[in-house]
């Protein structure tokens, strides 16, 4: 295991008659035959300068890999090297996912998630960063706001596993820029203003003292290639380890931005804009996240609408994989037309409302709080937005690439919707390429799988740094016919439907074309 941080157990001769080599420099000697370079801080070495002596100098030591060097960041009394813990995280704008690891075996012990505090400020982002503007006494709370998230989460794992949060000597934190940003309490400001330039990209190794953080070790924070290609994207790129791929493949992450890079092991070209909040379901009055009582499929039988839901709990909402779903279905059926108008002829789901018509997809009986749920116009087309972003940034992609969709050999999704999505409903309405489904891998929370195999193996150090590094980054806003394009992909699932073969094939076996 070449984990970030390793435990060695030392039995040292104690000073004595003709020896009388200071027990820094003893210590140092039985560490660097194994780690070197080595560094030990005054701080550090302060804290712990008694416990050589005090146990006879049976001790053992926690190195934490740097970048550059080896950092002693503890001293224990005897054997402890069965005990060796790390953590990764994904911190979210919304919720912030905490997973403790045995950095020995590899094992995640317990994994949590919270809220992020940060909303108390704003559910937007954009919020935020208004709120610290010009203030940084603000700023400082914002940060605050994240270390109490990150301490309420450690409290939850301590509790789970009973490792107390000193026990840690390593973490690693995926998020977006500006979410790193506040994090450590910079200003995030310029990433939103021109030339949209992030403060910093790289953090280095940040002491846990230095951000108020109870564990015992460092914090490493994935760096950033752009202002909205954060650190959570290379850490989904190490997830998917796109730099080693023989053939031109894809990476999405659709959330609130939609994120794409295109490359191989030979380029890197990658792009990212606004998509809005529909594969979260925050597009619909009744859309919820992922989560137990969410609508996560639909199908539609000999005319009858059917769905599941997450737990198999009474529906309360609808989530991202369940809008592709409904959607799909609705088009093989002729419940909506390309341009995801309403068909009220073909079904009596379809209702007229006060602001047009709604599809009426779980009656009052059935749901939760005995409301029924409805799925509207004005739904359909927020949706539509968000597709046509995500589609139209792929083309441009392979656009820029001299590559066409056919000649993607692999497509990695992540994003926490797409643990329940169903991939040939994704292509049914234009999200992905249309591509076999051996073609696709489900990455999920890319973030923090990539933050954990960073955690593990501290031999990719260098690989981020690359991924990081190589990016050829473009900017969709400056594209003068990108808004055209979106709207030409605003249709189910293309105006274009040669780019879509098997989704016609459907249609066609469907009556829907001719």
């Amino acid at each position: 295991m070449n984990a970030f941080s390793q435990k060695i157990y030392l039995e040292l001769p104690a000073p004595g008659q003709g020896d009388i080599t200071a027990d820094r420099e003893r210590l140092l000697q039985g560490l660097e035959a194994t780690f070197s370079p080595l560094a030990v801080s005054y701080k550090t070495y302060k804290k712990y300068a008694a416990v050589c002596r005090k146990a006879g100098f049976r001790v053992t030591c926690t190195l934490v890999y740097a970048g550059t060097h080896w950092e002693l960041t503890r001293i224990e009394a005897g054997d402890t090297t069965a005990q060796n813990y790390g953590l990764a995280v994904d911190l979210g704008s919304t919720t912030v996912i905490m997973q403790s690891i045995d950095l020995n075996t590899g094992q995640v012990l317990a994994e949590k998630s919270r809220f992020n505090r940060q909303i108390d400020y704003g559910d937007e982002i954009l919020s935020r960063i208004f709120y610290t503007k010009g203030r940084p006494d603000h700023l400082d709370e914002l940060q605050a706001s994240t270390v109490r998230t990150f301490c309420d989460l450690l409290d939850d794992l301590a509790a789970q596993t009973g490792i107390a949060p000193e026990a840690y000597s390593m973490m690693i934190v995926s998020g977006n820029t500006t979410m790193t940003h506040l994090f450590l309490g910079i200003d995030p400001w310029p990433i939103f203003e021109v030339p949209f330039t992030p403060m910093f990209n790289h953090t280095g190794f940040i002491p846990a003292d230095d951000l108020s953080l109870p564990i015992g070790g460092l914090v490493y924070c994935m760096p950033s290639a752009a202002n909205y290609l954060g650190g959570d994207i290379i850490s989904g790129l190490l997830a998917a380890r796109l730099d080693k791929q023989k053939k031109p493949s894809l990476f999405i992450d659709i959330g609130t931005n939609g994120e794409m890079v295109l490359g191989d092991e030979n380029f890197l070209i990658a792009g990212a804009g606004a998509a809005g909040p529909a594969l979260e379901g925050g597009i619909s009055k009744s859309g919820m996240k992922a989560g137990p009582g969410a609508i996560d499929h639909v199908s539609i039988t000999d005319g009858v609408l059917s769905c599941t839901t997450i737990d198999n709990a009474r529906p309360k909402g609808i989530c991202g994989s369940g809008i592709v779903d409904l959607l799909s279905e609705m088009l093989l059926n002729g419940w909506i037309d390309f341009s995801g108008k309403f068909n009220p002829d073909a079904t009596d789901c379809i209702v007229p409302t006060e602001d047009g018509y709604a599809l009426r997809y779980a009656d009052g009986e059935e749901t939760a709080d005995g409301a029924p749920l409805f799925f509207n116009q004005t739904d359909i087309t927020q949706y539509l937005d968000t597709k046509a972003a995500a589609n139209t940034m792929v083309a441009y992609l392979l656009e820029a690439a001299g590559l066409g969709p056919e000649d993607i050999d692999q497509v990695f999704i992540a994003g926490a919707f797409c643990a329940h999505i169903n991939l040939e409903a994704a292509i049914n309405i234009g999200l992905y390429p249309d591509l076999p489904a051996g073609r696709f891998t489900v990455l999920g929370n890319s973030s923090l799988t990539g933050a954990r195999a960073l955690l593990l193996d501290y031999t990719l150090f260098d690989t981020v740094g690359a991924l990081q590094h190589n990016i050829q980054y473009l900017e969709f806003g400056a594209a003068s016919d990108f808004l055209t394009r979106m709207f030409a992909a605003r249709f189910l699932p293309h105006t274009d439907l040669s780019l879509y073969p098997t989704v016609r094939q459907r249609l066609k076996e469907r009556g829907i074309l001719r």
